[in-house]
């Protein structure tokens, strides 16, 4: 859980390209907990993402699966 008072830069202060690369991580971290096909694997990735982006200010993630 995050604290009320800690001090982090934001997204909005980060430069585009350490905004685009945070991302691009998050996003290939959930595509190999995907790959597992492990339920419990891919919801702690996901809580995990979603805590670390709203640490940095975002709004958090939302993940949808689509199996072929």
């Amino acid at each position: 859980m995050i604290e009320p008072d800690f001090k982090t830069l934001s997204l909005r202060q980060m430069h585009p390209m350490q905004v685009q690369a945070l991302l691009k991580f998050v996003g290939e971290a959930l595509n190999l907990a995907a790959l597992t096909n492990d339920k419990e694997i891919l919801e702690e990735t996901e809580a995990e993402a979603d805590e670390l982006i709203r640490l940095f200010g975002g709004n958090g993630i939302k993940l949808t699966v689509n199996s072929y």
